[in-house]
C-alpha cells in the first residue's frame, strides 16, 4: 500500500510539472526528452559511483579484518547515506563533464 501511494504521488507531481512546463513556461517536448536523457546520465553516473564506493568500502573492511585479525562488520556500509552521497557524486561529475565540454568548445 505504501509503495502504491509513493508511486501515485510521484506520478501526480510528474504530470503536474509537465503541465506547468508545457503551458506555463512553454517548454518544448524535445527539451523534456533532452532533460530526461541528462537525468538518466546523472543517475547512471551516480550508480557507478555507488558501486565503486561499495567495492572500495568492502575491500577496506576485508583488509582491516585480515590485518587486525578481529571481526569488522560489513554492515558499516549498510547506510542509505552512501547511496545518496554517491548520487550526488554522480550529479557533480556529470555537471563538471557538461560544463567542461561546453568550455572546451570555446577554446581557440
Amino acid at each position: 500500500m505504501q509503495a502504491l501511494f509513493i508511486l501515485a504521488l510521484v506520478a501526480i507531481t510528474t504530470v503536474a510539472a509537465g503541465v506547468v512546463g508545457r503551458r506555463g513556461f512553454e517548454w518544448s517536448g524535445r527539451a523534456l526528452a533532452a532533460g530526461f536523457s541528462t537525468a538518466l546520465e546523472c543517475v547512471g553516473a551516480g550508480l557507478v559511483f555507488f558501486v565503486v564506493n561499495l567495492l572500495a568500502a568492502v575491500a577496506v573492511l576485508l583488509a582491516t579484518r585480515a590485518l587486525i585479525r578481529t571481526h569488522v562488520s560489513l554492515y558499516l556500509v549498510n547506510d542509505v547515506a552512501l547511496l545518496v552521497l554517491s548520487l550526488l557524486q554522480g550529479l557533480a561529475f556529470q555537471c563538471w563533464r557538461n560544463s567542461s565540454s561546453s568550455t572546451r568548445d570555446d577554446w581557440p
